[in-house]
């Protein structure tokens, strides 16, 4: 087969393929454009999910006939001069892809006009080509009107998702913006409604009410810290704010949302010490840098960036990061224990009034007679007693058995129990909601609402009862029997954050395997949690009634043991 030049129709839908992924990819493209062009003020709206309409106005500059025209052609820009721009970029689009590959897969109409223009310019263009060209009266900015997104792409039409869920993704890009410009005015409606409205009063803390609500945003702490060419300023959660996921994190350098491990790490590392396992905060970091020392040209979507300084920054959010939880009292969290507090003993051993005459156990049973399920053997057919000794730094059962010493990991052995109820549960079709006394009203972000009503007969199979209650919010009249003593709303929130961190492309069978393993995740008990005697109990004997008592649903072990010749060796006996 020879080498030949693609047709240009195809290689300009190859390209749009880089730039347009879904409706909030357009929206991505078209706010960046508005915001390049110094509007002070956009609005966003969207029908059917985006693929029916997606319109954008702004008060920006505008453009003339001669430039509307040119800006449909692949690698027309305004912002970009010599090849030497592109090492100190300041601006969002400068590639001059995004019009041209948005145009490529819809109906296309710009209106646009500068201040000093007495008219404006009316363009539409189909599969590119432009096939109207006319004067029109309107004020000065630019609307733009993308409809029947991928009407002639079938293949990625296929691969949209349902509107609640595309709205979830131009939701959470049309936050981004929010969060990075709380100066300028901001409207998102869909379906005709509005959704998120912010009247530009550059206050990132209002601006963040919307999407997260007030709640949320009462509880986050201001960070503002300068270095020699580099600073950063936002808002981070309090440690008694923390969430299910890290969908609640979002990184600006520049102005522009951007993907970064190091600058990630460098967020949570202060709470490390002081949040539960899998919790992490929120943020909205605005991170300033020289733009000479930030590589954006590494992605098509330009969302992930090098810098040149990467661990100075990581210093500088890490530093500010502490700083501002020392500053909300939770320096003693985060430092040494001081001198006149003594630090709590390792292990907290279970109450003295409980030891009997066996032997290193507890007169009290665990069952008749303490005994783990068959499940629990070491092989050829041996049965594990268990006596329960100490719960070590309120994360790890310490129990005694005649192999030797066990170690339990509390969180992983609640984790696998409940798993395996849910599973049950859902397989058998066995009602296992527990109906609240009176609803409770769980407030969610546009995506995450969007994740939950995707979901919502698998939750009501879970035992959830959810009914929609208004914008982004559920009333939750029913929760699972087994989390009957969870708080209902947070429950659900967390599992809503969590659900729209989960890959679109997986099977039916996978999103809800998922589901299970996350409801049992967010519900389990933490490491950090303390156990009463009689929990202990409970867990271990609920523990060895499952069918897979040494491994946790996402595959980690739950039981380590420590064997009687083991500790003989270390003892040289």
């Amino acid at each position: 087969m020879g080498i030949l030049i693609l047709d240009e129709s195809v290689a300009s839908k190859i390209a749009a393929g880089e730039v347009v992924e879904r409706p909030a990819s357009v929206v991505k493209e078209l706010m960046e454009n508005s915001l390049d062009a110094g509007a002070r003020r956009v609005e966003v709206e969207i029908r059917e999910g985006g693929r029916g309409l997606i319109r954008i106005v702004d008060d920006g500059c505008g453009m003339t006939r001669e430039d509307a025209v040119l800006s449909l052609q692949r690698h027309a820009t305004s912002k970009i001069r010599s090849a030497d721009d592109l090492f100190a970029i300041s601006t969002f689009g400068f590639r001059g892809e995004a019009l041209p590959s948005i145009a490529v897969v819809s109906h296309f109409t710009m209106m646009t006009r500068p201040a000093q223009a007495d008219a404006g310019t009316r363009l539409v263009a189909v599969g590119g080509e432009v096939v109207e060209l006319e004067e029109v009266g309107m004020p000065p900015g630019t609307e733009l009107l993308v409809r029947n997104l991928f009407h002639n792409t079938p293949a990625r039409l296929k691969f949209l998702k349902r509107d609640e869920v595309e709205v979830g993704h131009v939701a959470d890009a049309f936050t981004r913006f929010l969060f990075s410009h709380p100066e300028v005015a901001l409207r998102f409606m869909k379906d005709g409604r509005d959704v998120i409205q912010h009247p530009g009063l550059a206050d990132l803390r209002a601006a963040i009410v919307a999407p997260w609500g007030r709640e949320l945003a009462e509880a986050m702490l201001p960070i503002e810290l300068s270095l020699p060419g580099m600073a950063v300023r936002g808002l981070v959660s309090s440690v008694s704010a923390h969430r299910g996921g890290r969908n609640r994190q979002f990184l600006f350098i520049n102005r522009r949302w951007v993907r970064n491990r190091t600058l990630t790490h460098a967020l949570e590392e202060p709470y490390r010490r002081v949040l539960p396992q899998g919790r992490y905060p929120a943020a909205v970091l605005l991170i300033e840098v020289d733009p000479g020392s930030v590589d954006v040209n590494v992605h098509p979507t330009k969302a992930e960036v090098r810098l040149s300084r990467e661990w100075e920054v990581h210093h500088l959010i890490s530093r500010a990061v502490h700083e501002a939880l020392n500053r909300s009292g939770a320096t003693a969290q985060i430092g040494l224990t001081s001198v006149e507090s003594p630090p709590r003993p390792a292990s907290q051993p279970l109450p003295a009034d409980r030891q009997g005459a066996l032997p290193g156990g507890w007169a009290g049973p665990l069952a008749a007679p303490s005994v783990l399920s068959p499940a629990f053997r070491a092989g050829a057919g041996d049965r594990l007693e268990l006596r329960p000794l100490a719960q070590l730094r309120n994360t790890y059962i310490l129990a005694e058995s005649q192999q030797g010493l066990l170690l339990v990991d509390q969180h992983r052995a609640q984790e696998r129990i409940l798993y395996e109820r849910f599973t049950e549960a859902r397989l058998s079709r066995r009602n296992i909601a527990q109906p609240l006394l009176e609803p409770v009203v769980a407030q969610l972000g546009p995506r995450e609402a969007a994740g939950v009503a995707e979901q919502s007969d698998d939750l009501a199979a879970l035992g959830f009862e959810l009914e929609p209650f208004g914008s982004e919010a559920f009333l939750v009249r029913a929760i699972p029997a087994a989390l009957a003593n969870e708080n209902p709303a947070a429950l659900v929130k967390d599992l809503a954050e969590d659900l729209v961190s989960d890959s679109g492309s997986q099977s039916l069978e996978r999103r809800r395997e998922k589901l299970l393993i996350t409801l049992s995740c967010r519900s389990a008990i933490k490491a950090g949690d303390a156990l009463s005697y009689e929990e202990t109990v409970e867990l271990l004997n609920a523990l060895s009634a499952t069918a897979r008592p040494y491994t946790c649903p996402h595959g980690w072990p739950i039981v380590m043991t420590i064997s009687n010749f083991e500790i003989d060796r270390k003892f040289n006996r």
